[in-house]
């Protein structure tokens, strides 16, 4: 039974007495949707197998008209993405449901991700499943921050709930610890993308990897941009990051000098200590940095924007107020300065002094004793009626000691420190630094790739490689680096076995180290040949990692979609080792960054009916191969049995796709699992068909599996029975990789 109760601005559906505590928090705290109705499915783990017809009952009770924004609490992540399909079938309506993991956001966000891209992803009958937005409310840069990114070999781009984080890769206990305060705490504002830079606790990150990132983002990426120091990052000496990067960029940019909390309209902005904790409320919140002419030469920030509490009285000019007859303070970065109506001659080095993470600083003229005793007065009293937390941090300082008369120009060969280094030390910067901005990055082109002669041996089976001595894999150190070519079948087909972990094409760990190496030797030719073409098409699509070892894996996936990778498929399901195997182990990785597929792929089969009723029996196939098939209905496939498949994460070849390739294509990992639907034998000149479901990683084993099995089985049917129209044409080279059932061989 389902109970329905409208909280907040929600109607929450439930199998229980009580609303959970997350539903409940999610509808007292989402925004109202202008153009959808807020559903909230309150599942908690509980799915009688009836449970989707009670709910579309249950919503036509309603009477609503408008879309739906479905929001699923309590189930696994694919629960959204399949009932999405199943309740916009039944029910005739627009279903915005997410596709992948949600994670409550602050002040309501509702953050969609995964593995893989993720975000809320809209269902309509008869439609291809369309991509909306990572977050709910979308923020205008939302499109900009979507992607878990790999910079370089050291440090990886995140989406967050409120912006994106650039951080060191190698220690994921430091990067979970902070990543889980700042999903919950980070304000997401609307017109703002804050870019943390760095973690704490990990090596500093470095400047040319920001750059690197910067590079890959769109134009409106770019405007929004706020970059925020969140951790350790290798500066040059005695340099403000902000600066720093201006510099390196060479362009100017805006940094934020502390992380936006609470609600996006009205955030609070703390600074970042160096454990990641909140230090205190900034006054000068966003700073504007532009590239010097020469490193070194003296640069003032631009105050864009900052925080004036009533205590400093009125406003008499940009960032200045009247706190006394005689006296004005007027908001810098590090803090505030406490001075008469006109600045000092000193100004500019006051403003420039670098903001201190730990304390806020409150600068004292004392031009003249007389004047210095009524000014320090005035701090005191300034500085004991600001809010407890700024005033426990603030510490007076007098301008004489903040900026102090000019020295003499230093010998040749000394080095100069600022006056108040020893407040804010620097981060040690490593021995070398690239500071070296890259050339305009090239437009967009076509992902077309000529590919070389190939100058590989190709053995008649896949374990034609001589065993090496040792322990290691017999491919390692093989005289002769090989690849099958695809030899023709008898029937009847058998089902694939398990292959031990040396002949598997995914690599149980994460180390390809020697997969990489092996590589090397089998297609140095090809690699060199490609290395222009493959370094365009990366450059084409910013969401791909860049870097030597994604280059080199993007050319595993190149060659792996020509004639050179035709055997590779039937020499892995035959579960023996050869150098087959470290090939296709390249091609995996190069694979797992690709567009994510959601939806319907096709494929067809030449089998027997006594192979169907074989198929009919297995409630699971596992294909230790990779598994291709069609993003859109075939026109001319061989065989007389229709494969459908509803993939969760299978990838999209087109950016790799060469130019008589086939853009259409899905291709599934080895090893991935298929739940057997359903299972027609061809009769009365019709086609058979066979449905399928791709498996994750705990659906396997899972006791309840009947009920994904069911709305994937329910979404299928309707593709079946909406027809499939003319169908795609595919390249005759190419139409033998999209033959077959996964799991048989």
């Amino acid at each position: 039974m389902i109970t329905r109760h409208t909280v907040g601005n929600a109607l929450v559906l439930h199998p229980r007495e009580r609303i959970s505590p997350e539903a409940r928090t999610v509808a007292l705290s989402v925004d109202p949707d202008p153009d959808n109705d807020i559903v909230i499915l309150d599942l908690q783990h509980e799915l009688p197998f009836d449970v989707w017809d009670t709910v579309a009952t249950e919503l036509r009770r309603q009477r609503l008209r408008r879309g739906i924004r479905l929001v699923v609490c309590g189930a696994r992540p694919e629960t959204g993405a399949l009932a999405g399909q199943w309740l916009s079938d039944r029910l005739g309506r627009p279903v915005i449901a997410p596709f992948g993991r949600m994670i409550p956001g602050a002040a309501g966000l509702l953050f969609v991700h995964g593995t893989d891209l993720g975000g809320w992803v809209c269902y309509r009958r008869g439609r291809a499943p369309a991509w909306q937005s990572k977050r709910y409310p979308a923020p205008a840069w939302d499109g900009a921050a979507t992607d878990h990114l790999t910079i370089s070999s050291t440090c990886a781009a995140e989406p967050l709930p409120g912006g994106v984080w650039l951080r060191d890769s190698r220690d994921e206990a430091a990067i979970a610890a902070h990543g889980g305060r700042l999903t919950s705490a980070m304000a997401c504002l609307p017109h703002a993308m804050p870019v943390l830079v760095g973690c704490p606790g990990t090596a500093p990150l470095r400047l040319d990897d920001v750059a690197r990132f910067w590079r890959g983002l769109a134009p409106q990426g770019r405007e929004a941009a706020r970059f925020i120091q969140y951790g350790p990052v290798a500066l040059p000496d005695g340099e403000q990051f902000g600066q720093a990067l201006a510099d390196v960029l060479g362009c100017s940019v805006r940094v934020f000098t502390g992380v936006p909390t609470g609600r996006p309209d009205d955030p609070a902005m703390f600074t970042v200590t160096a454990d990641g904790g909140p230090g205190w409320q900034v006054f000068a919140r966003e700073l504007a940095y532009g590239p010097r002419a020469a490193l070194g030469a003296t640069a003032t920030p631009r105050i864009l924007s900052h925080r004036a509490p009533a205590e400093l009285g009125e406003p008499v000019g940009p960032g200045v107020y009247q706190y006394a007859h005689d006296a004005v303070v007027e908001v810098i970065p590090s803090g505030l300065w406490l001075r008469g109506p006109l600045p000092s001659r000193d100004a500019d080095r006051i403003r420039a002094v670098p903001l201190d993470p730990a304390q806020a600083r409150l600068v004292v003229d004392d031009p003249a004793p007389a004047v210095a005793d009524r000014h320090r007065e005035l701090a005191a009293d300034l500085a004991a009626r600001l809010d407890p937390a700024t005033r426990g941090r603030t510490a007076v300082r007098p301008s004489s000691l903040v900026a102090p008369a000019r020295a003499p120009a230093p010998a040749s060969g000394a080095r100069r420190h600022a006056p108040d280094q020893a407040l804010v030390p620097p981060v040690p910067a490593p021995p070398t630094v690239d500071l070296t901005v890259a050339g305009p990055v090239a437009a967009p082109v076509a992902a077309e790739v000529a590919l070389p002669a190939v100058d590989v041996a190709f053995p008649a089976v896949a374990g034609a490689d001589a065993r090496a001595g040792g322990g290691g894999p017999s491919w390692a150190s093989a005289p002769t680096m090989a690849l099958p070519v695809h030899r023709p079948t008898a029937a009847p087909a058998r089902f694939q076995r398990t292959p031990v972990d040396e002949a598997r094409g995914v690599r149980p760990g994460p180390d390809l180290d020697e997969e990489r190496a092996w590589f090397r030797r089998a297609f140095r030719r090809q690699i060199a040949a490609l290395a222009a073409d493959v370094a365009r098409v990366l450059a084409a699509h910013p969401a791909l990692p860049d870097g030597a070892d994604a280059r080199e894996y993007a050319t595993a996936v190149h060659l792996y979609l020509t004639a050179v990778g035709d055997g590779v498929d039937q020499a892995l399901r035959s579960a023996e080792p050869g150098g087959h195997v470290p090939f296709a182990r390249c091609v995996a990785a190069g694979t797992r960054p690709l567009p994510v597929h959601s939806g319907v792929t096709y494929a067809a089969a030449d089998v027997t009916q006594a192979d169907l009723r074989r198929i009919a029996q297995r409630r699971v196939l596992t294909d230790w191969g990779f598994t291709n098939a069609l993003a859109e209905p075939p026109a001319d496939l061989p065989g007389d049995v229709e494969v459908l498949i509803w993939s969760a994460t299978g990838r999209r070849t087109g950016a790799l796709e060469t130019g008589d390739g086939v853009p259409s294509r899905v291709l599934f990992l080895p090893g991935t699992a298929f739940a057997v639907l359903s299972v027609r034998e061809p009769a009365a000149g019709a086609p058979g068909r066979l449905l399928l479901r791709e498996l994750s990683a705990g659906d396997v084993a899972a006791d309840g599996r009947a009920r994904y099995d069911a709305l994937a089985l329910a979404a299928l049917d309707r593709h079946v029975a909406g027809g499939a129209g003319p169908g795609t044409p595919v390249p005759p080279a190419a139409a033998r990789r999209f033959v077959g059932v996964p799991g048989l061989r």
